[in-house]
């Protein structure tokens, strides 16, 4: 399993008030994020990640993970691997 590190482009939006509409047009700029964690899923039209998981260090155990995060690959920018653990 590997630990990675994703950067990726979401969208965004300002405060939550009135904006005259010339203020809100220049605001185009995706907003670039990073998310860590176990990669427990990749295909074409994504990447999947769990930051924490339980169990699997422990015979007869399923493992779980909890706080998983699902990144489109139109999203994704860049992916470092930070630890390849053999299984």
């Amino acid at each position: 399993m590997k630990l990675v590190l994703i950067e990726w482009e979401d969208s965004h939006s300002d405060v939550v008030k009135w904006l005259s509409l010339e203020e809100i047009k220049g605001n185009v700029e995706p907003l670039r994020c990073r998310s860590v964690g176990w990669l427990v899923h990749e295909s074409k039209e994504g990447k999947v990640i769990v930051p924490h998981i339980s169990g699997e260090k422990n015979e007869g155990t399923v493992p779980y993970g909890s706080g998983w995060m699902s990144i489109p690959s139109r999203a994704i920018v860049k992916m470092k691997v930070l630890k390849n653990v053999q299984g």
